[in-house]
């Protein structure tokens, strides 16, 4: 049908072009413009289009046709010709009121205020504001602007409208009525002014009304398009979709193409099913106006229906870039990670939603969904209870209630709900028949469970219910039964893989992992592309351990399925886990290809790209991140420790505000900002920090922290002292009692700061940190008898603990112990990779006359960590005492090429004797 209006329309305009080939110009704008007065617009933009065929530069036609595009609701082919008018001299002043509604219509609110730069703020340019900032989420500034426009005109609609659309956004409904009638009362014809109100009303439900007000705007404007939209909108929300088909169709004799009723039909096929039309008029929208944010939201909901979700969360995307947090539209993406089972992503987007009383049905069963598939059951019971009692005739919701209170432990409501579930008829009631089931075991009610099995055994042979007999059997202790019924199961559908999946079980409970491992690959043999057959495989193997097999299992699913997500995530996530960050990073990338804008993925490829030293390519998988999930705090702490990786300092101290923002009680998110603040010299900026926090949680320790570290910083340690001990006071802990005793220590009090410290380890002898910590202080002092004694003590816990077995060792041969390559040794082996580690003992072993095997370990210590200075004195030394004086010296001449080395003296004395 789109194809013959499409030629229809090229044929009327070569006829007209044809009729006025000769025509002047004047005329052809005269035509033009009666048309448009006759209201067809349509004709209209013919004639002008005629018209700048023959003269391009036209003024007058390109600000008409900018009018009329911007009344058919393009914005932006509006805005084009608007600005083409006021380039080709147009008064300012006539085209900037109509350029705003199209920049506003756009949602370009930066746009507008870029627009108004240098006016003069006159009543109505500050309204124009307000609707910008009230646009870009700036509520408080938007109210200072409609209310010094009202000082300046008290009857200027705009900011009277304005007000009211602030209203409803602090959900004030009365002062939002109230501002509507206050436009009413200063303009009762103005149309902008009569759809507010119809808007109004039809939030309330006052739907006749509402038709009303829409109606009014018609006797005004007769070819006022938007108001058939509306009236359609209107009967729609009244289940007459055949009466708003009626007002479809008469807006259309007005204005055939206009997008406005493009997108309501787009609606109107969605409400009766038809959603791949709806799809069809929303990217019609899209086409001609990709800003049109109305459209993005209804292609959205039509791609979920459809169940692609991946495109769905395009449109999403490009919605939530202009407004991040509108209800419906976090609705819609998390509809979209439920279906991808992101179940926590989705509940961090709706529980922001839940707040105070909730009367929306769908809401709340989205809500309780995704509670339940995060093990959040007290929230589900709560939020299905809620929707179940709205509803109390759905069958699914009663379902869902009753698994909810299952889930927290209710087992007797919970029986309850899914027994008057499951006396219905359809799949849900058998989905409640199953829960019951699940409740009575619950119960140990095992009799009740199986009487409720041969019941659901009655209506046919079915292998899912089978599995459920199986269940109960082995609940009961049966396992020869169960055993037989899952087989059963297994006999009526070979792939039933909930059935081997519980048969596999049964063989890893008697510790028969080969038998189990036979099972699945007898399945496989039989069924060889099966991807969750070697997923399975792959997940027996993990938990036997054998990592390399579970990783072969999941690339062979991925050879089969390349583009499913499921084995490529877990083969990422398993490379992670085995240290090869090489092998996870182009599998993430390739994923990410796939799915540019799933939030899992984002998150995979940026820990990817982070273990693979790629700290840019993890950047940027994390903004986009932070743009799904603008809700998270830890994704904004993530960002701020990568930017932190790039010496990217500023942008660091910008994510971690972001990320206190969103959580004002993320303690790393405070000290990671405090320590930046603290880092470029901003103490100011450090201590007001500290002081909001304390302001805010005086009874935590957290903001005595922040201001003890800035004061440190300044020297004032005596000062950092006092707020260490308020802070420990209010909250003792290992860490504050470690940042006390260092403030204690540089102001001198070094009695105060080690009888505290006993004190503590004494109450707390398994704080292993602080312990460690103490230690290496003695260490530092050199008291290294005291240091012995707790390094024994830390070890007589955790025997494995490489910087205690190292500083123990370094400690031993100052004391001339000659026991101080055991431990040494004992590091080494644990950790061969650590240069520190391979420093000490190689230094033991030089110290105790053996250099053939202490050089080797000095250069590995030194090809790992170059730039450490210590290790190449170290490395010097030893290669003096072997008698290689050459080696020696060049080592000795790239330590005096650092500047400021400390040791600098030295190395000249060793350097003399080369």
């Amino acid at each position: 049908m789109s194809r013959i209006i499409t030629v229809a329309a090229g044929l009327t305009l070569a006829a007209l072009l044809a009729c006025q080939r000769m025509k002047p110009v004047d005329d052809v704008l005269k035509d033009a413009r009666e048309a448009h007065a006759r209201g067809e617009d349509r004709a209209a933009v013919i004639h002008l289009k005629i018209l700048l065929q023959h003269d391009p530069g036209h003024a007058s036609a390109r600000r008409l046709l900018g009018e009329l595009h911007l009344a058919q609701g393009d914005a932006v082919t509006a805005e084009k010709e608007l600005r083409r008018a006021l380039a080709l001299g147009q008064s300012r002043q006539e085209i900037l009121p109509l350029l705003v509604r199209a920049l506003l219509a756009q949602a370009a609110y930066q746009g507008v205020l870029d627009e108004l730069r240098g006016e003069a703020r006159t009543p109505v340019v500050l309204a124009w504001r307000g609707d910008a900032q009230l646009g870009l989420g700036k509520a408080e500034e938007a109210s200072q602007l409609y209310g010094l426009a009202l000082q300046g005109d008290s009857r200027l609609v705009a900011a009277h409208l304005g007000r009211a659309r602030l209203a409803l956004l602090q959900n004030d409904p009365a002062a939002s009525a109230l501002a509507v009638e206050r436009a009413i009362a200063a303009e009762p014809r103005n149309p902008e002014a009569l759809r507010a109100k119809g808007d109004l009303l039809r939030s309330r439900g006052e739907l006749a009304e509402a038709l009303a007000s829409y109606r009014a705007i018609l006797q005004v404007d007769k070819n006022n398009v938007q108001a058939y939209a509306d009236m359609a909108a209107t009967y729609l929300q009244d289940g007459k979709p055949a009466l708003a088909r009626q007002q479809l169709e008469a807006g259309r004799k007005v204005q055939p193409a206009s997008l406005v009723l493009a997108y309501a039909q787009g609606l109107l096929d969605f409400a009766e099913g038809r959603h791949k039309a709806a799809l069809e008029k929303a990217q019609a929208v899209l086409h001609a106006a990709p800003d049109h944010l109305p459209s993005m939201l209804l292609a959205a909901t039509a791609e979920i229906a459809t169940g692609a979700t991946g495109e769905a969360r395009v449109h999403l995307q490009r919605y939530r870039e202009s407004r991040p947090n509108e209800p419906y539209a976090l609705r819609l993406q998390a509809m979209c990670d439920l279906k991808e089972g992101k179940a926590r992503a989705a509940l961090d987007l709706l529980e922001p939603l839940l707040v105070g009383e909730v009367r929306d049905i769908e809401l709340l069963a989205l809500a309780g969904e995704a509670a339940m598939r995060t093990g959040k059951h007290d929230l589900a019971a709560r939020w299905f209870g809620q929707a179940s009692k709205l509803a109390p005739e759905s069958v699914d919701l009663l379902a869902s209630n009753g698994l909810s209170l299952l889930s927290q432990g209710q087992d007797a409501r919970a029986i309850e709900a899914l027994e008057l579930a499951a006396r219905q008829q359809g799949a849900a009631a058998s989905r409640a028949g199953a829960l019951l089931v699940m409740a009575q075991l619950r119960s140990r009610n095992f009799s009740r469970a199986m009487e409720q099995v041969h019941k659901m055994e009655a209506q046919g042979d079915n292998p899912a219910v089978q599995n459920l007999k199986g269940g109960v059997l082995l609940a009961s202790g049966d396992l020869a039964g169960a055993r037989n019924a899952f087989s059963r199961a297994l006999e009526l559908d070979p792939d039933h893989l909930p059935a081997l999946d519980n048969l596999a079980e049964l063989d890893l409970m008697e510790k028969k992992a080969p038998q189990a491992r036979q099972r699945y690959q007898s399945a496989l043999a039989r069924n060889r592309t099966s991807v969750p057959l070697m997923m399975a495989l792959s997940r027996l193997e993990t938990r036997q351990g054998k990592l390399p097999a579970a990783i072969e299992w999941l690339e062979r699913a991925i050879a089969q399925a390349p583009d499913a997500a499921a084995p490529a995530q877990s083969l990422a996530a398993l490379y992670l886990a085995s240290g090869q960050a090489g092998k996870a990073l182009p599998l993430a990338q390739r994923l990410r290809a796939l799915q540019p804008d799933d939030p899992a993925i984002l998150d995979m490829l940026a820990q990817s790209a982070s273990a693979a030293g790629k700290p840019a390519e993890a950047l940027d998988s994390l903004q986009k991140l932070a743009i799904l999930r603008p809700s998270i705090a830890d994704v904004q702490l993530r960002i701020a420790r990568t930017h932190l990786t790039l010496g990217k300092n500023a942008d660091a101290l910008a994510s971690a505000r972001r990320a206190i923002a969103i959580d004002p009680a993320r303690e790393d998110a405070l000290l990671l900002a405090s320590a930046l603040m603290i880092d470029s010299g901003a103490y100011g900026d450090a201590h007001k920090l500290a002081q909001s926090v304390q302001q805010r949680t005086p009874a935590a320790a957290i903001g005595f922290k922040l201001e003890g570290d800035a004061l440190m910083e300044q020297g004032k340690a005596g000062e950092a002292a006092q707020q260490y001990e308020r802070g420990f006071k209010l909250q003792p802990s290992g860490p504050m009692l470690i940042a006390l005793h260092r403030a204690l220590h540089a102001a001198g009090k070094l009695t105060a700061a080690e009888q505290q410290m006993q004190a503590w380890l004494e109450q707390h002898a398994d704080d292993q940190p602080t312990r460690l910590y103490h230690a290496s202080h003695l260490l530092q002092r050199l008291e290294f008898s005291a240091a012995r004694r707790e390094y024994d003590l830390i070890l007589q816990r955790d025997p494995d603990n490489v910087v205690a077995l190292n500083d123990l060792a370094w400690a031993l041969l100052q004391m001339n112990d000659g026991e101080a390559a055991r431990p040494a040794e004992r590091a080494y082996r644990l950790a061969p990779g650590n240069p520190a580690v391979a420093d000490t003992l190689a230094w033991i072993l030089a110290e105790t006359g053996k250099p053939a095997r202490a050089l080797p370990l000095f250069k590995k210590a030194l090809d790992s960590a170059p730039s450490s200075p210590e290790i190449r004195l170290h490395y010097a030394y030893a290669l003096f005492r072997s008698g290689d004086k050459r080696a020696a010296r060049g080592q000795c001449q790239q330590l005096l090429a650092i500047q400021d080395f400390p040791r600098r003296a030295e190395v000249e004395g060793l350097l003399a004797k080369l």
